[in-house]
């Protein structure tokens, strides 16, 4: 764990966001120890390591204070409701997060992007990154988020990485203490990724831009204390000369030629065999928001079609596999550009599924669904300590791989009744769930008798055990104040038919 801990608790927020994210800090204190033991990786049969590229510079007013500028750009405010139904916000894209906007710094955020990106087949993140040293104005906080997702990281089974921006380098001496960050707090990292044949650690450059002499990363990459697998973009090798250890492709396209395939397969045929190392691309599309947010002229478009343009992207990268080392997908979540992966109201988790299929992942959409479920029961439930605690089993069912255990635990949490005797339809309800002191269950049209009741909890340790009498179609179980809270089984015979239901107690 890097600076997430300390970022978070010395910053300033409202008195209502410091309790929740001092609940949330609390839980994952409590179980990290056991998640980084129990984590399982995805299996999948695509045989390349996948990198998704991810950008961490939103903000919002509940954790920063402000709509920062890539929600707003020039000429949008968030704070205007454009749709009373969906409470969606005026925002700088063309496609709106399914999640709504966001903080990078939200650790619920976090954790829904890397546990969606888990059950898709992702084995890292490449992350945008501006150092610790540049003439940007965000340079701080670009770095606070960045380390607050690093931290999440080794929890959810990433590994990740850096893609470098010299954009804002004011000297060749920022690009040095930048590299030297990394080779303090990332390159030691059991998670960071590395190169498989060499163990070099892997570091893409986004350019570069503004450092295009060979002599320039001579005098910089030293600071690295240790030889890199150093990729550039595509065509730019020659600027960084025999520091490179290959080019990576990225997004491209004319928009009088359309030519965004042409230019990837002419790539992938004829320059990527002469690079020692390449990384090939797959997005969904293209479609900035610049001119429409008065923030420049634009770029190009590809049109998404669906899932049409990732599916073209994907399958060049399966006819060219032999020439393709690694593949990174473009982006999680540019969303002024329009090339995210994230689920949005526009394509919902589509991008997701079709990559769950084509890396040969066994999950699909229901375990992306229940993901979302968890995000949204921990934003309900935010200054709820014990049912976050429950939340925090919900997260460790789903790294040990056991997603219908997740839904069970929050179907509980929601009141979902579940009955293990699907051939037997009678119907049960349970009031109220979370329970306190006693538990009301309801059946129709049974005749009144007497139920034999037991209670165990997870750990298969009944708690008690009585007869109830069943009266005009209700069961009371009273004394329940004794018991602590948490989750528990209710078995229930009723002439020799048995129910069993998961039911929570506050």
């Amino acid at each position: 764990m890097i600076l997430l801990k300390k970022v978070i608790i010395k910053a300033t927020f409202n008195s209502q966001m410091k309790l929740k994210t001092l609940f949330t800090i609390q839980s994952i204190l409590l179980v990290t120890h056991l998640m980084i033991a129990q984590n399982l990786p995805v299996q999948k049969t695509f045989d390349k390591p996948v990198l998704m590229h991810y950008m961490p510079w939103f903000e919002t007013p509940e954790f920063n204070q402000q709509w920062g500028s890539h929600w707003t750009m020039n000429n949008q405010n968030p704070n205007i409701i454009v749709d009373n139904n969906s409470g969606k916000r005026q925002i700088a894209s063309h496609f709106y997060p399914l999640i709504g906007p966001y903080s990078s710094i939200d650790p619920d955020v976090i954790e829904y992007h890397l546990l969606l990106m888990k059950y898709s087949g992702v084995d890292g993140v490449l992350i945008d990154w501006y150092g610790v040293q540049g003439s940007n104005g965000d340079i701080n906080s670009l770095l606070t988020n960045s380390n607050a997702l690093i931290d999440k990281t080794s929890e959810i089974g990433l590994d990740f990485a850096i893609i470098l921006e010299d954009r804002f380098s004011r000297s060749i001496a920022d690009v040095q203490q930048n590299i030297k960050y990394m080779s303090d707090y990332y390159f030691s990292e059991n998670n960071y990724f590395r190169d498989v044949t060499s163990n070099k650690p892997f570091l893409g450059i986004f350019g570069p831009i503004t450092f295009e002499q060979e002599s320039d990363w001579n005098a910089i990459m030293p600071f690295a204390s240790e030889d890199l697998k150093f990729l550039t973009l595509w065509k730019e090798s020659g600027d960084v000369g025999n520091q490179a250890s290959g080019e990576y492709a990225w997004i491209f396209n004319e928009d009088d030629k359309n030519n965004y395939a042409n230019s990837l397969e002419e790539f992938y045929r004829d320059e990527a065999p002469q690079l020692d190392t390449f990384m090939g691309v797959a997005y969904p599309g293209f479609k900035d928001f610049y001119e429409e947010g008065n923030n420049g002229s634009g770029f190009f478009t590809i049109q998404h079609n669906g899932v049409s343009t990732l599916n073209e992207t994907l399958q060049l990268v399966n006819k060219y596999k032999a020439n393709i080392d690694l593949l990174q997908l473009a982006t999680w979540n540019d969303f002024g550009e329009g090339t995210m992966f994230e689920p949005t109201f526009e394509f919902g988790f589509s991008f997701l599924t079709s990559l769950q299929e084509y890396l040969g992942v066994n999950f699909g959409l229901e375990e992306l669904e229940q993901i979302h479920r968890l995000y949204t029961l921990r934003n309900k439930y935010a200054l709820d300590p014990s049912t976050n605690q429950e939340l925090d089993k919900v997260l460790d069912s789903f790294l040990t791989l056991n997603p219908i255990q997740a839904k069970s635990i929050m179907d509980v949490l929601e009141g979902v009744v579940l009955t293990l005797d699907d051939y037997n339809k009678f119907d049960l309800k349970l009031y109220p769930n979370p329970f306190q002191n006693q538990l009301e269950i309801h059946l129709n049209n049974h005749q009144e008798t007497k139920a034999s009741i037991s209670i165990f909890n997870l750990n298969g340790v009944r708690i008690k055990k009585e007869l109830i009498p069943l009266r005009n179609n209700i069961l009371v179980v009273r004394g329940l104040e004794m018991l602590a809270s948490g989750i528990y089984i209710i078995h229930l015979n009723i002439d020799g038919v048995v129910h069993n239901i998961k039911a929570i107690k506050q």
